[in-house]
C-alpha cells in the first residue's frame, strides 16, 4: 500500500503543490501618513480539540506512525549502495516536537480562479497526508509530528491583480487557524519541548506570520525554537549585512549550521536558468498584514536584500548531498519508502543582484548513470520560469536541513 498511495501523491503533486507566488510590490506609505490599511485578524472557528482537524497528531490513527523512514542510497546502476536507516518517533515524546504546515494542496478549480478559502471539509485529506510524508515526513526521526488542517487560501488569492485588502482577510483567515492549532499545541502538549518548525509554500508564509505573532518578542519561545524550515520563501529581507529585521524583528536568518533559534529559508533554481524579478503579490509585501502586525516592517527596495540559508551551501558549487524522494515511483528499494541519489547535482547560492538570490542546481551525473533526472520534468512546468524546482524545495534540501538540525540539536541548551 505505501508504494502505490504515494505513486499518487507524485502525479498529483506537481499540479497542486503551488500556485501563489505573483504579485506587484505596494508603495509604502510616508511616516508622517495615518495607518489605515489595517484589518482585524479574526479568531479560528476550527476546533483544534477535535484531532479530526488534524492531518497528523499523535493522537490519531494515520499512516505517518507505521511508516518505513528508511532512505535507500541508490547508485548510478540503479543498485542498493546504503541503506540509512531513520528511526520514526512521530507519536514518540523525545523532547523534540515537529509543528508542520502543508503547502496549497487544491483541485485547479479550488485554487487559480477566485480568491477565497476552501474549507477544510472540501480538500483532498488523502494528498495533504501523502505531501506531507514526502516532503517532511523524515523529520519524524526528532520527535511527535503536528500537522494541522487549515482553510487554505486558494492559489488566486496571492494573484498581483487580487485587492489587497481582500487579500489580506482571506490569508488572515488561513492564519488564525495556523496559530489556533499551534495555540492548541503550545498549551495542551508541548510541555516545555523543543521545537522544529517547518513547511513548504503557502505553508511557510503563514509560519512566518506565525513565527512575528507569536514567537518574536516572545523570549521563552525563541529559546525553545530549534530552527524553523520555511521553504519556498524567495523574497525574504533584511537590511545589507544583517540577517534579521525584516519580516521578524528578533528571529535571525539562519548564518551557522548549528546555530539555534533561526530561520531556514531556501528557494531552488536551475543553474542555467534565470532568477525572476520580484512578484510580491505575497504576504510581507501587503501592507494590510504589516500594518495588522503579522510582518515586522515594511519591505525597502532602495536598502533591503533578500537571504537565503547559505550555511550549508555556499557560493561556490559543491556536490549536493542526498537528493531524496519516494520510492514509489521506482520501486528500486525493497522495503524503504525513500531512496536517495547521492552526487547527482551540484549546489550553490546564486546571487545576480540584491534582491536575487537563490539555490542554484546543477545536473551533475556522468553520461552513462541510468538514475532518473526528476528536475529534468520540472523545466516543462507552465510555472517554470517563476517557480523554479518549487515543489522538489524539500527532495533537494531535506538531507541538508536534517544536517543542521543534528548539528543544532547537540548545542541548543
Amino acid at each position: 500500500m505505501k508504494k502505490l498511495l504515494l505513486v499518487v501523491l507524485i502525479i498529483l503533486q506537481t499540479a497542486c503543490s503551488k500556485s501563489d507566488n505573483g504579485g506587484t510590490e505596494e508603495e509604502q506609505e510616508d511616516d508622517d501618513t495615518p495607518v489605515t490599511e489595517v484589518i482585524d485578524i479574526p479568531t479560528s472557528t476550527v476546533d483544534f480539540e477535535n484531532t479530526e482537524n488534524w492531518v497528523i497528531h499523535p493522537e490519531k490513527t494515520t499512516i505517518l506512525p507505521f511508516y518505513n523512514l528508511d532512505i535507500a542510497v541508490i547508485d548510478e546502476n540503479l543498485n542498493i549502495e546504503e541503506t540509512i536507516a531513520v528511526e520514526n518517533n512521530a507519536t514518540i515524546n523525545t523532547g523534540i516536537d515537529v509543528f508542520w504546515v502543508h503547502p496549497t494542496i487544491l483541485t485547479t478549480a479550488q485554487s487559480a480562479f477566485t480568491p477565497q478559502n476552501i474549507p477544510i471539509d472540501e480538500q483532498d485529506k488523502l494528498l495533504i497526508n501523502l505531501t506531507i510524508i514526502a516532503q517532511g515526513g523524515l523529520l519524524a526521526k526528532y520527535g511527535r509530528v503536528f500537522a494541522p488542517h487549515y482553510r487554505q487560501s486558494s492559489g488566486k488569492t496571492y494573484d498581483e491583480t487580487t485587492d489587497k485588502e481582500e487579500q489580506a482577510n482571506i490569508i488572515a483567515t488561513s492564519y488564525s487557524d495556523v496559530k489556533a492549532a499551534f495555540l492548541e499545541y503550545l498549551n495542551n502538549y508541548n510541555n516545555g519541548n523543543k521545537i522544529i518548525i517547518a513547511g513548504h509554500s503557502q505553508g511557510s508564509y503563514l509560519l512566518g506570520m506565525l513565527l512575528r505573532d507569536v514567537f518574536d518578542e516572545n523570549p521563552t519561545l525563541r529559546d525553545q525554537l530549534v530552527v524553523a524550515a520555511l521553504a519556498g520563501m524567495g523574497y525574504v529581507y533584511a537590511e545589507e549585512g544583517l540577517y534579521k529585521g525584516g519580516w521578524w524583528e528578533n528571529i535571525p536568518l539562519c548564518t551557522t549550521t548549528n546555530e539555534c533559534g533561526c530561520i531556514s529559508n531556501w528557494a531552488a533554481f536551475d543553474e542555467a536558468q534565470d532568477i525572476p524579478d520580484i512578484n510580491p503579490g505575497l504576504p510581507e509585501f501587503n501592507p494590510y498584514l504589516i500594518n495588522s502586525g503579522l510582518v515586522y516592517r515594511a519591505f525597502n527596495e532602495t536598502e533591503d536584500w533578500f537571504v537565503q540559508d547559505f550555511s550549508y551551501y555556499g557560493e561556490t558549487a559543491t556536490n549536493l548531498d542526498y537528493y531524496i524522494t519516494p520510492d514509489s515511483g521506482y520501486d528500486y528499494a525493497d522495503d524503504a519508502n525513500f531512496i536517495a541519489f547521492n552526487n547527482f547535482y551540484t549546489a550553490r547560492q546564486r546571487r545576480e543582484a540584491n534582491q536575487k538570490v537563490v539555490l542554484s542546481i546543477d545536473f551533475a551525473a556522468q553520461p552513462n548513470d541510468q538514475r532518473p533526472n526528476e528536475l529534468e520534468d520540472e523545466q516543462d512546468h507552465i510555472n517554470y520560469s517563476n517557480w523554479g524546482y518549487h515543489t522538489k524545495d524539500y527532495h533537494i534540501y531535506l538531507w541538508a536541513l536534517m544536517s543542521q538540525i543534528d548539528e543544532k540539536l547537540e548545542h541548543c541548551n
